[in-house]
């Protein structure tokens, strides 16, 4: 039984929804982008456990509230990767459009710096629903984790929508 109850994963998965309708919005993202941003949420989705179940035969990190599987449901991994992976595919197709290779070097430090924070202090916050192993090596996993969620956010967008320089302006 998971600590991820199906209301928690329904409400999860509305905003998640919503936030990255907001997002497309605001980067003023077409259609081709769009789809592209959502193909690399279907990729990393489908990469999201396998990464966990690594994570957790490793000892880097663990979710004690998830037993059978002992990795959270299928609509976390859905609603995270529309919030991390999608959101940052058009975020980053903005950076590179703007600032070129300057731009999303500073875009991947800023990511797995911050992802890496975000997730230490989720497992200070709720030990039950995420903990840690031993330092160094669980956080170096944790930032190759959130390398992994850039790399595909970025590279999967490109394939499917081409590179950034290559959409029109739009007004």
């Amino acid at each position: 039984m998971s600590g991820f109850s199906p209301w928690f994963q329904l409400v999860y998965g509305t905003i998640a929804i919503i936030t990255f309708g907001v997002i497309a919005l605001l980067t003023r993202a077409r259609a081709r982008r769009i789809a592209g941003a959502l193909a690399s949420v279907a990729v990393f989705t489908a990469i999201s456990a396998p990464i966990d179940t690594l994570g957790l035969r490793a000892g880097w990190w663990s979710y004690p509230s998830c037993t059978n599987p002992p990795h959270p449901p299928l609509g976390i991994y859905i609603a995270q990767a529309l919030y991390f992976v999608g959101n940052l595919a058009l975020i980053g197709w903005r950076i590179d459009r703007r600032f070129g290779a300057r731009g999303l070097a500073a875009l991947v430090a800023t990511v797995c710096s911050v992802g890496l924070v975000r997730d230490l202090m989720w497992a200070t916050i709720l030990p039950t629903m995420v903990r840690f192993g031993a330092a160094p090596a669980a956080e170096l996993a944790d930032a190759g984790a959130w390398a992994t969620v850039v790399a595909v956010a970025l590279g999967v967008t490109r394939v499917v929508a081409g590179p950034a320089k290559a959409d029109p302006p739009r007004p």
